[in-house]
């Protein structure tokens, strides 16, 4: 157990290690274990190929402080890092590894600024405790022009490879977006035929309500295929939908369906995967308010928190007394096309979290607001 325990551990921390995050729960113990395989990794390659088209010998003393100089270098490159990380929002540390010229450039300057800076303060270090001077590689004007020339290397292939890595997400994105949007295409013909058959019992005995549940079922349909046309949209225009939804829905079961929809304007201007909020609300109605014989209320508020967007859908409906109805296949694939959505887009920060109780049921949706959003929504 504890075998597996510590694997688990050190495949979170590895898995996050090379991402910007402000707040970080991985434990502190594999962060710094995977930073010393770092620090002893580079000089040990160093060493092999010294020893492999080398003539010189390299001394057990000259082993060591080469690991020791590497582990100081390499700790002090994850110090500059978690200080970057705390002392930004994660809006901006978000938009420094989302790639381009800029991204690249950090993490190529970052690292070599440091092992410079390491380079010279473990000799100073060394020389102070030696009562000598320490000479490095990089006095002299080959090594230094051997340590550019090999930086220079490394950033060329870090960016090659980081460019394959971002194109095979991006397309990875794209089958993942498409897939599931198939599967929720597939969970809306019911929606339809069950509209369309309501205003068509009401043509005749309720003219009026069938028209206006005709005007709502077009507006509905035309957010939703305006979304759809895009890989995201602003939530301004996914409420738009929502609420034409709701208004069909309301028609259908009159007094007993109440809604409020409010969201902060600055929040409207943020942008979201499409039809990423009608599965909830949808699930709201369908297993808590239309089972309950007195109706009730479905509430969506959507706000911005520090550097996420926050979409809580709520009813008062059945609650816990519906947890047989929930668990009906629909139910389970759309909460889980929404996960996976999340997942693709967002990794682990876009969340949906479901509590269920007597007072009914509460979706909160937590979703990164990248730099570009924030700033159109300022």
């Amino acid at each position: 157990m504890k075998t597996s325990s510590f694997t688990a551990e050190m495949r979170y921390a590895a898995r996050r290690y090379f991402q910007l995050h402000k707040q970080r729960d991985e434990a502190g113990w594999a962060r710094g274990l995977i930073t010393a395989s770092i620090g002893l990794a580079f000089p040990s390659l160093f060493i092999i190929l010294a020893l492999l088209f080398g003539s010189a010998k390299i001394s057990a003393p000259s082993l060591g402080l080469s690991w020791l100089n590497g582990l100081f270098i390499a700790f002090l490159i994850h110090g500059a890092y978690r200080l970057i990380e705390l002392s930004q929002p994660q809006a901006r540390l978000d938009a420094l590894q989302s790639g381009g010229w800029r991204s690249g450039l950090f993490f190529s300057v970052v690292p070599v600024a440091c092992v410079l800076l390491g380079m010279w303060l473990f000799a100073l270090g060394l020389g102070w405790w030696m009562q000598q001077q320490v000479w490095t590689p990089l006095d002299s004007t080959r090594g230094l022009s051997q340590f550019l020339f090999i930086s220079l290397v490394g950033v060329l292939i870090g960016w090659a490879i980081d460019h394959q890595v971002r194109r095979r997400q991006a397309l990875q994105l794209q089958a993942t977006e498409a897939r599931l949007l198939h599967l929720q295409a597939q969970i809306e013909p019911h929606f339809l035929f069950n509209s369309l058959a309501a205003v068509q019992s009401l043509i005749k005995p309720a003219p009026d309500r069938a028209l206006a549940m005709l005007e709502h079922f077009t507006d509905h349909l035309r957010a939703s295929l305006a979304a759809l046309r895009e890989d995201s949209c602003q939530l301004g225009t996914e409420l738009q939908a929502v609420r034409s939804y709701l208004a069909l829905m309301q028609i259908r079961m009159g007094d007993r369906l109440r809604f409020v929809v409010e969201a902060e304007p600055a929040a409207e201007q943020l942008r979201l995967p499409p039809l990423l909020l009608q599965p909830l609300v949808e699930n709201a109605i369908v297993h808590g308010i239309e089972p309950k014989d007195e109706g009730g209320e479905v509430r969506l508020r959507a706000w911005i928190e520090g550097s996420d967007l926050k979409v809580l859908v709520q009813d008062d409906g059945l609650g816990l007394l519906a947890k047989p109805r929930r668990s009906q296949q629909g139910h389970g694939i759309a909460l889980k096309n929404v996960r996976e959505r999340l997942a693709a887009r967002y990794g682990e920060r876009g969340r949906l979290e479901l509590h269920i109780d007597e007072a009914g049921c509460r979706a909160l949706l937590t979703l990164p607001i990248n730099a570009k959003d924030q700033g159109s929504a300022a």
